[in-house]
């Protein structure tokens, strides 16, 4: 019922070409999260890729999935329904400065298609094999604060075989692709536990769901003037340490993330910088003896309009 619910809301908000196409994104959200699989992927940021094994299995209501990185830094993710435990060795300690390796849509944080529909356009743009296995091809579209996306669906489940992030130019930034793929196993006990494990010496963190933020700024030295429509915060915090203080936000319009850093104590004299590492972009100027870093997966111009129109309170100058 509560499926046939959201399906009947999807249908109002969006025109009848494109319901079969959203039917088809449904059907994913529900396959990234209930079907049982094991396989391999890649994952490809501009020009660095890793390679990872993943086992993920439904039962009993509950998502657990163990991805492992195959290459680089020996590193493990278990995830048990909202809760995500990253198993490191002591030598690749640099590697929680990293965000935590997912599969794709395979986070806790659950599609929230509605909001999705409201700033996308999906269209099919055809079919291919992946993994073996045939896949549908649907593009979403927004405005030119976002990039495009493609993904590629299992036709019989719907489950995400292949997922890129496309440029202004039509560049692919960041690609996501399963090179090895079982799809309906029988996921053994054995196959969820990490080989690091049991290793005194490993670096355990456990990363909780976020809940979204629904607090007001109050107390905060800066503020956020503009957004492209439809990114709503999910988070923010402000802390104050002893070189001044520092504002952190982020916001969401369902697929791209945007973080916001203000940040009291630094010198005017540094020159604004622009830094991308595949679809992540991330911008950072100063005034007023503020830092301020726009960083997420949004084109170029859309982090520097951002940070254009962040206003600071006199007083906390």
């Amino acid at each position: 019922m509560r499926r046939l619910l959201l399906l009947i809301g999807l249908c109002l908000s969006i025109s009848a070409g494109q319901a079969m196409e959203w039917q088809m994104l449904e059907d994913m959200r529900q396959a990234v999260q209930q079907q049982s699989y094991r396989g391999e992927y890649l994952h490809r940021r501009g020009d660095h890729s890793s390679v990872y094994s993943v086992v993920h299995r439904f039962e009993d209501g509950v998502s657990q999935e163990l991805l492992r990185q195959l290459d680089g830094d020996m590193i493990e993710v278990l995830r048990q329904g909202d809760e995500r435990i990253c198993y490191l060795p002591p030598d690749a300690r640099g590697a929680l400065n990293n965000a935590l390796p997912a599969a794709p849509f395979s986070q806790v944080e659950v599609l929230n298609l509605q909001t999705i529909a409201d700033h996308y356009q999906a269209s099919s743009v055809g079919s291919e094999r992946v993994a073996g296995y045939q896949a549908s091809i649907i593009e979403l579209k927004g405005d030119d604060w976002r990039y495009r996306q493609r993904l590629w669906l299992e036709k019989q489940t719907g489950l995400l075989l292949q997922s890129e992030l496309i440029g202004p130019e039509g560049v692919v930034l960041e690609q996501f692709r399963f090179t090895r793929l079982e799809l309906g196993v029988e996921v053994l006990d054995r196959e969820l536990v990490p080989t690091l494990r049991g290793e005194s010496d490993v670096i355990r963190q456990r990363v909780q769901r976020v809940i979204p933020d629904s607090l007001p700024d109050d107390g905060f030295s800066s503020q956020v003037d503009w957004l492209p429509a439809g990114f709503e915060r999910t988070f923010s915090q402000r802390t104050v340490g002893n070189s001044g203080w520092l504002e952190q936000r982020t916001y969401s319009d369902g697929l791209a993330t945007v973080s916001i850093f203000v940040e009291q104590g630094e010198s005017d004299d540094a020159s604004s910088g622009l830094a991308k590492m595949g679809a992540t972009t991330a911008w950072m100027t100063f005034r007023q003896g503020v830092s301020i870093t726009v960083v997420g997966e949004v084109p170029n111009q859309t982090v520097k309009a951002i940070a254009k129109e962040i206003s600071l309170a006199s007083s906390a100058l």
